[in-house]
């Protein structure tokens, strides 16, 4: 079987990693695949040594034509839509055309859908615009699920097929995880906790609308106090884009600066970590952190800060209340403050369900960004506290005997494609 992986969006690794996966997975099934994807991506391409077309936003519609002449002269079977969410936006916003046009490929459509889409909103929020992502996924046959972070179940109307997301991803052996850190600069004795940005997290500083636009700004010039309060002996990881806010609070001498990384190099930069801090969904890192064995603390806004009153309410229903200096932060916010999961921008509607009921978050500790003390006591906890390390420990492997009972991803994908009437 011949499949054709489209993959187009930019300034991420995420979801091009994701697809290659399951090429890999499928490889031996005899399955051959070819990757359509941004220029972002080709290093992602070469390394594993597919062959892939690039395409840019300034095609516009005429990356329909590509699509349609790669389909031929690879002589494609189906066509595989990696992250049906992504796909969506990337071809209407960026590309400004059509995203079905790929049914008029004449070829079955396999969607991996990253964030069970039927059982959550479909509503998101796109530079400061709140849009219905179409419901096409609602009338395919079949969806496959990457685990994590969906739940390691069928879902409920029966289309969608759990799989292990990655087979590749596992511990660094001790003398890699030591080259990579001293590589780094971390001194013997010291704790690394990896803070994981994105490049489109940067953009949203310059192009997104006010409300987002200000978050982008503001967020890390919070939370870089927060990290600053951690033992003398904590090293930070900053992997992405530098915001200000992280580079003025942190001492330089700790602070590890990698704005680029190969996926590859990305796995051995997670591996050598002793703690992953996501403020943002979906989380890579907390991803693969469960199969490179590495604890993490997972902190998102599940409050919206409208005024004075909403203020006092929240120091009531936080754990630890909000600090002095939480509360200057909110004086000084010059927009009413949002709820979010994807940092800067929403996603709620999307992400909390998919949070609801899921086994991926006994696997981390979680806290709300505005309570400081709950916050950086978690934190420490992940990186320093032995019996919270084995509690997040035992609770991964749990998760991962849980993921491994998943039938092979190869019967599955068999299964998938079965029902669009191909064979495997």
């Amino acid at each position: 079987m011949r499949l054709v992986f489209l993959a187009a969006l930019a300034k991420t690794l995420h979801e091009v990693t994701i697809g290659l996966d399951l090429a890999e997975q499928l490889t031996d099934a005899g399955v051959e695949s070819h990757f359509v994807v941004n220029p972002y991506n080709a290093g992602q391409l070469r390394a594993a040594g597919l062959p892939h077309t690039l395409v840019e936003p300034e095609l516009g519609a005429g990356v329909r034509e590509v699509v349609h002449r790669i389909v031929k002269e690879f002589r494609a079977d189906a066509v595989v839509l990696v992250d049906y969410l992504a796909h969506w936006m990337t071809f209407k916003v960026g590309y400004r055309t059509d995203p079905w046009f790929v049914e008029d490929l004449g070829l079955p459509v396999i969607p991996l859908d990253l964030y069970d889409l039927e059982s959550t909103s479909r509503r998101v929020e796109i530079l400061g615009t709140t849009m219905e992502v179409d419901d096409n996924l609602l009338r395919m046959p079949v969806q496959l699920l990457p685990v994590p972070m969906n739940r390691p179940r069928v879902t409920d109307s029966g289309r969608g097929l759990p799989y292990r997301l990655t087979r590749t991803t596992a511990p660094l052996t001790t003398r890699a995880r030591r080259a990579t850190r001293r590589a780094l600069g971390v001194p013997d004795g010291a704790r690394l906790l990896l803070v994981p940005t994105l490049p489109w997290q940067r953009l949203m500083q310059e192009h997104a609308a006010p409300p987002t636009r200000l978050l982008a700004d503001r967020l890390p010039r919070l939370l870089g106090g927060r990290l600053a309060r951690l033992p003398r002996d904590t090293h930070f990881l900053l992997a992405g884009p530098l915001f200000d806010g992280f580079a003025e609070a942190l001492p330089a001498e700790r602070l590890h600066h990698r704005p680029e990384y190969t996926a590859d190099g990305y796995h051995r930069l997670l591996g050598s970590c002793d703690g992953v801090f996501s403020f943002h969904l979906p989380s890579y890192a907390l991803d693969r952190a469960v199969f490179a064995d590495v604890p993490g603390l997972l902190a998102v806004n599940n409050h919206r800060v409208d005024g004075p009153e909403d203020v006092e309410r929240l120091a009531g229903a936080l754990p630890g209340g909000l600090t002095a200096p939480v509360r200057r932060w909110l004086a000084d916010h010059p927009e009413p403050l949002p709820d979010f999961h994807m940092w800067p921008l929403r996603w709620n509607e999307v992400l909390r369900p998919l949070l609801d009921a899921n086994p991926f978050t006994d696997t981390v500790l979680r806290a709300e960004l505005l309570d400081e003390h709950t916050l950086v006591d978690g934190l420490e906890r992940v990186l320093y506290d032995d019996a919270e390390r084995d509690r997040l420990a035992a609770a991964r492997a749990a998760y991962r005997d849980a993921v491994t009972a998943l039938p092979a991803t190869a019967h599955t994908f068999a299964e998938a494609a079965g029902r669009l009437g191909l064979t495997p």
